[in-house]
């Protein structure tokens, strides 16, 4: 598991600007913190040494692509697992998309669409059959992921 990170107000308010647009320039970013381009510069940078800032995610219709469902699928671990094995099988060998490792109830999430249930049924076999994979849950989402960033909130870590 990850450290946590400490953030300031600075920090916060760079992450809440780049969750609304994160194609905002830094000279934006800059005016709307109240600091130098260069200064933001180096905080994203720091940021994305730090893991805090990965990338971006868009959603597009998945009817577009004949596709019906969407699911979120949640995999459990036993100590045997190579996790950088599993990932790389998953991201070469399945349809998940964005399998990573995370923090919470499972040791690696992903993000998968699939035209029917027997087809998404087949994916979560694949993940099953894996050495190491203790568990796997998935959640059929009702409808496309939305974005709800107004109710995100980024609070800094303040010192204990």
């Amino acid at each position: 598991m990850k450290a946590i990170v400490d953030i300031d107000d600075i920090d916060a308010k760079i992450l809440q600007l780049l969750i609304v647009d994160a194609r905002t320039s830094l000279k934006e970013l800059a005016k709307k913190c109240g600091i130098s381009s260069v200064s933001v510069l180096n905080r994203v940078k720091r940021l994305k040494k730090l893991g805090v800032i990965t990338g971006a995610t868009l959603f597009s219709p998945i009817e577009m692509l004949g596709l019906e469902i969407a699911a979120s699928i949640g995999i459990e671990i036993g100590p045997e697992a190579n996790i950088d094995e599993l990932i790389k099988f998953f991201r070469e060998q399945t349809d998940l998309m964005e399998p990573s490792v995370s923090v919470g109830k499972f040791d690696l999430t992903a993000f998968v669409c699939a035209e029917n249930v027997a087809l998404l049924n087949t994916q979560v076999e694949t993940i099953r059959k894996q050495v190491g994979v203790k568990k796997v849950v998935v959640t059929v989402w009702a409808g496309r992921p939305l974005s709800n960033i107004e109710n995100l909130e980024l609070t800094p870590l303040k010192d204990a």
